[in-house]
């Protein structure tokens, strides 16, 4: 079971008062990832296309680039932060203004929007899904956050799917959240932006304390910075950003947020899966994104879907994923 803080902020958010970023960088899996993204936060979350951000640390492809133009997102060039560890060119995002909007939601690119998220249950400055799995371990983060020379927070706990034992508790740090989705209010986000820049560049520096999980080393370090600032930070439910990695059925409600790690076919639409709440979500994801497909590349016959997958290995899927 989910233990959870009750530090609370004044007031919810209101739709329109949000900012929604991501960062998209060079890799094969990001191309073929931005599409749906875009398409269903428009389509699917009804997120006005003023209030899209796509940051990138390259050049954008010149199809993705028309299509922002043609869908009028904001773009922005960023530099790129480490190239050791690319997951934290998303702290770049943290520097851009996002004039007149009270908060902002960091995303990756691999994820999709199934519906509206309810921004009004966000009560915190700061808040996040809790790590899907117990990486790093708690232990890890004891010796980071002593090291650090930082106090210990309270423990938070969450559960991940067991093959053998269902469901099994494991405990973490507030803040350490999976680095798919974070929300936060645009008068910290500077602020945080700031000791998270620093906190991941003193981890890279010490990155042995993190061991065989040095990969999760913007996680760890948001986490760090957060719990450094004092800030209130809130939990999200698992449909916020629910993961379609793990064999895990949806722990209550319809998920609205979708993680899929790059589980694309050819055409960037998602492998099905097998729990009914989220398939019913999968076919809304994937008509919208065939919409679009039709609508913004038919008539470049295929050649830019191509570029994107000829010659890069497709990802293997789990054997819980459904075919096709």
């Amino acid at each position: 079971m989910r233990v959870w803080p009750k530090n609370l902020r004044n007031g919810p958010i209101d739709a329109a008062d949000v900012a929604w970023s991501c960062v998209v960088d060079d890799k094969p899996e990001i191309w073929s990832s931005i599409v749906p993204w875009l398409a269903t936060a428009i389509e699917l979350a009804h997120i006005e296309p003023s209030q899209i951000h796509v940051h990138h640390v390259c050049a954008l492809e010149p199809e993705i680039a028309e299509l922002c133009l043609a869908l009028e997102v904001n773009t922005h060039r960023i530099e790129p932060f480490d190239p050791n560890y690319p997951h934290t060119n998303k702290i770049g995002q943290c520097a851009t203004a996002f004039a007149g909007v009270r908060a902002v939601v960091l995303t990756d690119v691999d994820v999709v929007f199934a519906g509206s998220p309810p921004l009004g249950e966000v009560q915190n400055p700061i808040a996040g899904k809790l790590v899907d799995l117990p990486k790093p371990p708690i232990e890890i983060l004891r010796q980071v956050f002593a090291f650090a020379s930082l106090p210990f927070p309270r423990t938070c706990t969450n559960e991940y799917p067991h093959s053998e034992a269902g469901r099994v508790d494991f405990e973490t740090f507030p803040g350490n959240y999976n680095g798919g989705l974070y929300v936060i209010d645009r008068e910290h986000l500077a602020r945080i932006g700031e000791a998270w820049a620093y906190w991941a560049r003193w981890l890279i520096r010490h990155i042995h304390l993190l061991g065989r999980w040095a990969k999760h080393v913007d996680q760890v370090s948001f986490c760090l910075a957060a719990n450094q600032l004092r800030t209130d930070m809130g939990l999200l439910e698992d449909a916020w950003n629910f993961p379609l990695h793990l064999k895990m059925a949806p722990d209550g409600e319809e998920p609205f947020i979708l993680h899929h790690h790059a589980l694309l076919d050819d055409q960037r639409r998602l492998r099905g899966a097998s729990a009914p709440r989220v398939r019913s979500a999968l076919a809304r994801v994937n008509g919208v994104i065939e919409d679009y497909e039709r609508r913004f590349f038919a008539e470049r016959g295929g050649s830019f879907r191509q570029s994107l997958t000829t010659g890069t290995p497709q990802q293997p899927f789990p054997d819980w994923v459904a075919s096709p």
